[in-house]
């Protein structure tokens, strides 16, 4: 039976952005650099009461959200930024308030853990996108208008592109004999690695079964790179996959030490029978693309879509 996408209502000027911090605290630089931002493109921005890690209870916080979740005025939410924090909400959170507004929901790293129980609980699209604001790694316009330009048309069947014009790179077989797949279809589903990761085991973890997995991280050592994407492999979440893309894995090799990132995901990717794209150029970088978690992606060799 074909599963039903949720889409959120697309975001027009004039329509109320609430900045919520799930995960880190906020700042007040952060919350005024992107109220600016937001305000000089027409949205009307709210700031929600603080629900950020150790600011409240469990319950407490989780309410708080709850609260954001549950006015249908909030058209969209963007996280300003992540750290740790998130997982700790999921068991409270009212996905059918979220089922109901459909509204855009923008972040990533530690935000993993709420795309991916939004996603299973709620059926909805949400963004993995930039963060609202970052000292290390300040989003840059193009970046911020391409997250908008989804937002605002989150149905359009479009060709994804790394925003610096690079293209994606295929993972080539070695063996001749192989019997790899160059082109798949399904909704994507994944982000930060180590979210993923502690998701398994639990209620929340994801489901790889016809989807396309994204994957990304920043700041692992390749051995435990290695170690993560072995836990995923021998949970057959890798195998089931539909097709697999690798994100930025910044911060992720070691100077002066034998192995990188990319040495480690290829040794557990390479005999995979599904198509594999590498330098997707989304994640922890200035630059990161926008992508349409739960929307349903299509791989064609070295190219990527968004289709209906």
């Amino acid at each position: 039976m074909k599963q039903e996408i949720i889409y959120p209502r697309p975001l027009r000027a004039g329509d109320r952005v609430c900045l919520i911090d799930p995960a880190n605290a906020r700042t007040p630089e952060a919350v005024q650099k992107m109220t600016e931002y937001l305000e000089g493109k027409g949205f009307r921005v709210s700031v929600a009461e603080e629900m950020a890690f150790k600011r409240g209870s469990w319950k407490e916080r989780a309410e708080r959200l709850n609260q954001v979740l549950r006015d249908e005025e909030n058209r969209a939410l963007f996280c300003i930024w992540g750290g740790y924090g998130t997982m700790t909400l999921l068991e409270e959170l009212d996905y059918e308030a979220f089922r109901r507004n459909r509204p855009v929901f923008v972040g990533f790293s530690d935000i993993t853990a709420l795309h991916a129980a939004i996603g299973q609980r709620s059926k909805a699209v949400t963004f993995h996108g930039p963060a609202s604001f970052g000292r290390q790694r300040i989003m840059n316009e193009e970046t911020l208008e391409y997250m908008l330009s989804l937002a605002m048309e989150p149905e359009k069947e479009r060709e994804i592109c790394n925003l610096n014009g690079t293209t994606f790179e295929v993972l080539a077989e070695e063996d001749e004999q192989s019997e790899r797949k160059y082109a798949c279809e399904g909704r994507l589903t994944g982000g930060n690695l180590t979210l993923v990761s502690r998701l398994m085991g639990t209620p929340y973890e994801i489901d790889t079964r016809g989807r396309i997995l994204f994957l990304e991280e920043i700041g692992e050592k390749p051995y435990r790179l290695h170690g993560m994407l072995m836990q995923l492999r021998l949970a057959g979440k890798l195998a089931q996959a539909a097709g697999i893309l690798i994100g930025s894995l910044r911060g992720c090799d070691i100077e002066g030490r034998p192995g990188s990132a990319m040495e480690a995901v290829r040794d557990v990717l390479g005999d995979l029978p599904v198509p594999v794209l590498f330098q997707v150029r989304a994640g922890h970088i200035e630059d990161t693309l926008t992508l349409p978690m739960n929307a349903k992606i299509r791989i064609e060799g070295n190219r990527i879509y968004q289709s209906l």
